[in-house]
C-alpha cells in the first residue's frame, strides 16, 4: 500500500511539473501554422531565425517558400503569406496596394566569376553593364583570357535582378541570350561549375565553391564598404506585409531585429543594420 501511495505521489508530482513546463512554454499564447515566403536572398536569414524561434515558441509552426521577391510580395497582397521577404523595396504599384517594408539587414550584390578560369579581379560598373547588355562578349576585352564570356542572369521575379538592373545596367538593357537561374544558390553553383562564367549574388553567397568575387571600381563588396557607402551596388533586405502585423508576425520581426536575430544575420555573412 505504501509503495502504491508513493508511486501515486510521484506520478502526481511529475504531472504537475509537466503542466508547469507547458504553461511556461505556452506563456505567450502563440500557436498555429503560418506561411511566409519570398526572396531567395533573404531565405537563409528567415529560415535560420525560424529554427531558433522554435525553441522559444514551440507551438508555432512557420514554413518559408523561397519563390522570389516579386512572388513574395504578390503572396502578401493575396493573403497567401502573412509575412513576405523581399531583397528590394516595394514598387509604387505595390505600395498602392498596401505593401509595407521593414528593413532587417543590409546586403551587397557582388559580381562573381569562375575562379579557375577567369583571371581578372576587377571591373568597372560600365564594363559589367556592357557584359550584361551583350556589348562585351570576350574576356580579352576587359583584360582577361581570349575566351567567350558565359553570362548567367537571374529571373525577372528576383529582387536581386531588379536591384542589379537599376544599379548596374542603368540605361543599358539585358541581352536576351543569357542563361537564367532562379536563386542565389543556383547562380553560385552555375558560375562555380562553368568555365569562363560570370554572374552576381548577394554577399552571403560569395564564398560558395568555385567562385571569385570581383571588385567594382576597385572597391570590394564587404561590410565596411557598405556601411561607408563606398560600394555602389548595395541594398536593404526586407520583410514585407500588408496592413497591421499579427501578434506572431510582429514578435517574429522583433526577434530578427533584436540582438539574436542580427547576430544570425552576421553569422550568415549578411550585414546587420547599423
Amino acid at each position: 500500500m505504501k509503495k502504491l501511495l508513493t508511486v501515486m505521489v510521484l506520478l502526481l508530482l511529475a504531472a504537475m511539473a509537466f503542466a508547469g513546463g507547458q504553461q511556461e512554454a505556452d506563456a505567450s499564447g502563440f500557436s498555429g501554422d503560418y506561411a511566409f515566403g519570398g526572396s531567395t536572398t533573404v531565405d537563409p536569414i528567415i529560415t535560420a531565425c525560424i529554427e531558433e524561434w522554435k525553441d522559444i515558441h514551440p507551438d508555432v509552426h512557420i514554413s518559408y517558400e523561397g519563390v522570389g521577391s516579386s512572388n513574395g510580395i504578390k503572396g502578401v497582397i493575396s493573403g497567401q503569406y502573412s509575412l513576405g521577404a523581399a531583397s528590394r523595396e516595394p514598387k509604387d504599384k505595390e505600395a498602392d496596394q498596401g505593401v509595407k517594408a521593414i528593413h532587417v539587414a543590409l546586403d551587397a550584390i557582388a559580381a562573381v566569376v569562375n575562379k579557375d578560369t577567369v583571371t581578372i579581379s576587377n571591373l568597372s560598373i560600365e564594363e559589367l553593364a556592357k557584359i550584361y547588355a551583350g556589348e562585351i562578349r570576350n574576356w580579352k576585352e576587359v583584360g582577361g583570357p581570349d575566351q567567350q564570356i558565359v553570362v548567367f542572369n537571374r529571373d525577372e521575379a528576383s529582387g536581386t535582378y531588379e536591384t542589379f538592373e537599376v544599379k548596374v545596367l542603368g540605361d543599358y538593357e539585358f541581352a536576351a541570350d543569357h542563361g537564367v537561374v532562379t536563386s542565389n544558390g543556383d547562380m553560385a553553383a552555375k558560375v562555380g561549375d562553368t568555365p569562363y562564367a560570370i554572374g552576381y549574388v548577394g554577399l552571403g553567397f560569395i564564398n560558395e565553391p568555385g567562385l571569385k568575387a570581383l571588385t567594382l571600381e576597385g572597391i570590394e563588396a564587404n561590410v565596411d564598404n557598405v556601411y561607408n557607402n563606398s560600394y555602389a551596388v548595395q541594398r536593404f533586405l526586407n520583410v514585407v506585409h500588408v496592413g497591421e502585423l499579427g501578434e506572431v508576425e510582429q514578435a517574429f520581426v522583433d526577434y530578427i531585429l533584436g540582438d539574436e536575430g542580427q547576430s544570425i544575420v552576421a553569422e550568415l555573412d549578411f550585414i546587420p543594420l547599423p
